[in-house]
């Protein structure tokens, strides 16, 4: 197969060493020893950076580390990070920081337009990264008063850093045009060493780069044996909805873990509106009860998984800059899922078909419905917005 240039697909490594880390403690105290330990330089972007205790500690690690030389290169999504104070915002160019908000153009007071910056990558001294879904927020540590929403982010060493600080440099210069100059010929083409591969993945529709997406449905497409989608904000398109019935009635164990509480309800419905031509088709339905679930991650056979800021949805399909990691590791594969699964036995229920079918069912076909109209509209007009001011 021939693949197309720029298509955000980067090419493998095999050098890494990766670690999975959980929201609440383990992703921060790694962010802020990180934070400490850096000498020479930070890259950091991530969505939202909130004016709450965790962007506190997180703002005064950055001036620290500012103080003592580093060089740091921070981009804040204007839209998500709306709340960061203009007091932190100058404290910290007056230290050398080069702080930029991404897409800052309004519509009206509010009402921001253009392609959303959704990554949540982070790059010390050129040599160690930390990305995944975790925003800067007390509603992902363990500093808020109440409990972390669920997600994950990956901690990896290697030469594979250099390909995301390629993608952080791109956005900070205002370009994102650094791109691989090879790409092999075989999407499933391997090094002879087998350890630990890891590529790069982006999604930012407007430059023509679509590989999360791609490769989310190649491996649906192509599993044999099981897929585990753990996703925030469940709203596949046709297409992808149908590759999951698919796969379930070709045999595959499909499972999904969604969200029983959301921070957005409507979203929480409309997902809903699709649960029951995924349970007839034969996909399980796992739901998380214990707190938000804002994770997005995935699992297919014995050795894939993919994770970063991406979500199964159009807003992120078209209407954002993503940065996921694709890992082809039987070992790490199997740690990872086997620590994520550990949590959901405890924290998480099963939707079981004939109870759902039976409980309110007119009354939640209608809400469902009716939420999903309405949310598939919202991202219909927004993507119109985004376009017309890339």
């Amino acid at each position: 197969m021939v693949w197309r240039k720029k298509i955000g697909i980067f090419p493998w490594h095999n050098n890494a060493n990766l670690r999975l880390l959980e929201s609440g403690k383990p992703f921060f105290d790694e962010l802020l020893f990180q934070i400490e330990l850096a000498q020479t330089s930070i890259h950091f972007q991530v969505y939202i950076f909130d004016n709450d205790q965790t962007g506190k500690v997180i703002y005064d690690a950055l001036l620290a580390a500012a103080r003592r030389g580093v060089k740091i290169f921070i981009r804040l999504d204007a839209y998500g990070s709306a709340n960061f104070p203009k007091e932190w915002e100058s404290a910290l160019k007056q230290r050398g920081v080069d702080i930029q908000l991404f897409s800052k153009f309004k519509l009206a007071f509010k009402y921001h337009v253009g392609v959303r910056l959704h990554h949540k990558i982070f790059i010390f001294d050129q040599q160690v990264a930390m990305l995944g879904g975790i925003n800067i927020s007390n509603n992902y540590s363990h500093w808020g008063e109440e409990g972390n929403w669920l997600d994950y982010g990956i901690w990896v060493k290697g030469s594979v850093v250099q390909d995301l600080l390629r993608i952080c440099k791109g956005i900070e210069n205002g370009l994102n045009l650094f791109q691989p100059k090879t790409l092999p010929s075989n999407e499933e083409e391997k090094s002879k060493q087998a350890d630990k591969q890891i590529r790069v993945l982006q999604n930012y529709w407007l430059k023509a780069k679509f590989g999360i997406s791609r490769q989310y449905r190649q491996k649906i497409r192509n599993a044999q044996h099981n897929i585990l989608l753990i996703s925030s904000y469940f709203l596949p398109s046709p297409a992808l909805k149908r590759l999951l019935k698919r796969a379930a009635k070709r045999g595959v164990q499909v499972e999904l873990v969604l969200g029983a509480k959301s921070d957005v309800k409507i979203v929480q419905y409309a997902t809903q509106f699709f649960y029951e031509d995924l349970l007839k088709a034969g996909v399980q339905i796992r739901e998380w009860q214990a707190s938000v679930l804002h994770a997005k991650i995935a699992f297919a056979d014995e050795d894939w998984m993919c994770i970063g800021s991406y979500n199964l949805n159009h807003l992120s399909d078209f209407g954002s800059v993503e940065c996921n990691v694709e890992i082809l590791d039987p070992t790490f594969h199997k740690l990872a899922k086997n620590q994520i699964i550990h949590s959901l036995e405890n924290h998480s229920q099963i939707v079981h078909p004939a109870l759902y079918h039976r409980k309110g069912q007119l009354w939640r076909k209608v809400r469902n419905f009716l939420s999903y109209q309405f949310v598939s509209l919202g991202m219909k007009i927004l993507f119109y917005l985004q376009k017309s001011g890339k």
